[in-house]
């Protein structure tokens, strides 16, 4: 397996839309959220996601969406060789349409799963066209929208308390604070916040306050900084100490961490990966040879999860409390699901 690598693309051309490709990412990510909706699809290997108390495994040609504000943890899975690409989109970048409902039984705020050459082909077309700076990159997430019926989920509703800490540590990320200090400026106890924090976003108020230094240092390395300076500026030790951290939330170290041109441009390996992912399927031209209308490979019906192939279904009931489809925030993935571990068991059985 070569070299881990990890990449972001953006243009000025095209706002609120976003790109990242890894490759020979191999260590797990902790759990952690998104602002922006996530599509995403696995070009090699496989690839595992965490979230609420589900898990789903993802092969080769597989895609999944992650709404933004979805508490979540991610690694590689089965093989060797791991590659992926995603797009993260702000709310601006869903066409009108995509305002009604959502993917038939999806939860609004819940990850799910696709598999559709057409849809696939969108994807990587848009990501080649924001590499380049071209309007065509909206145009092709827009029909990927339509094409698998996603739509702008809104963010979670956060407590007052929670968003008056947050408040506090976008101000100045890289600036010492301790809980006593959070607690104080949201009007809680320590013990309170911090529940209420992880109810709200998935992970601790120390965590949340790492993710966002090591997203300030990824904008500085993005920028041109050197690792040791990124490190200092956003409120690390040192350079280990930010390597330790960015390694956990971004899959790879600072060093192996850059912007689309520095790290080969669509080099022939990851051309060659595309190439195979939409060759899965069969055909030449899956924008051509496919009709219009996609499908999930893998939703919510009655709480079953199910592969589309049909060789092995998932059961997983829903989360306690919730009925199946029902919409809400996704619960922590300690709570379990049906108070149960899932379980696998043969279609048909």
């Amino acid at each position: 397996m070569g070299q881990p690598r990890l990449w972001v693309i953006r243009h000025p051309a095209v706002p609120g839309l976003a790109a990242v490709r890894g490759e020979g990412v191999a260590t797990d990510i902790v759990r952690h959220t998104h602002a922006k909706t996530v599509v995403g699809l696995c070009l090699s290997g496989g690839r595992r996601i965490e979230a609420g108390g589900g898990r789903w495994c993802l092969a080769p040609g597989q895609g999944f969406v992650i709404p933004g504000g979805v508490a979540h943890a991610c690694a590689p899975w089965g093989a060797s060789d791991h590659a992926y690409v995603v797009l993260a989109a702000a709310p601006q970048c869903f066409p009108a349409c995509s305002e009604g409902p959502g993917m038939p039984g999806a939860p609004g705020v819940w990850p799910s799963v696709w598999e559709d050459r057409k849809a696939a082909a969108l994807l990587l077309r848009a990501v080649e066209a924001l590499a380049d700076g071209q309007a065509a990159a909206c145009v092709h997430f827009a029909a990927l929208c339509r094409l698998l019926h996603l739509r702008a989920a809104p963010l979670p509703p956060l407590d007052p308390a929670v968003r008056a800490a947050m408040a506090v540590v976008d101000a100045a990320p890289d600036a010492p604070v301790a809980l006593a200090d959070l607690a104080i400026a949201a009007g809680v106890s320590p013990f309170r916040l911090e529940r209420l924090f992880t109810r709200d976003l998935g992970v601790p108020p120390g965590e949340y306050i790492l993710s966002r230094r090591v997203a300030g240092a990824a904008a500085r390395i993005e920028a041109g900084e050197g690792l040791a300076d990124a490190a200092l500026a956003s409120g690390f030790c040192d350079q280990s100490h930010l390597t330790r951290h960015f390694r956990r939330r971004m899959g790879v170290p600072p060093g192996k961490y850059g912007v689309e041109g520095e790290l080969e441009k669509s080099g022939e390996g990851e051309r060659r990966r595309e190439e195979e992912c939409l060759r899965r399927s069969g055909g030449d031209d899956p924008l051509l040879d496919l009709p219009d209308g996609g499908g999930v490979a893998s939703g919510w019906e009655d709480g079953h999860w199910a592969r589309r192939r049909g060789l092995w279904s998932r059961e997983w009931g829903c989360p306690a409390g919730r009925k199946a489809g029902q919409h809400g925030s996704p619960i922590p993935a300690t709570t379990g699901v049906s108070g149960e571990a899932p379980h696998f068991k043969k279609s048909g059985q």
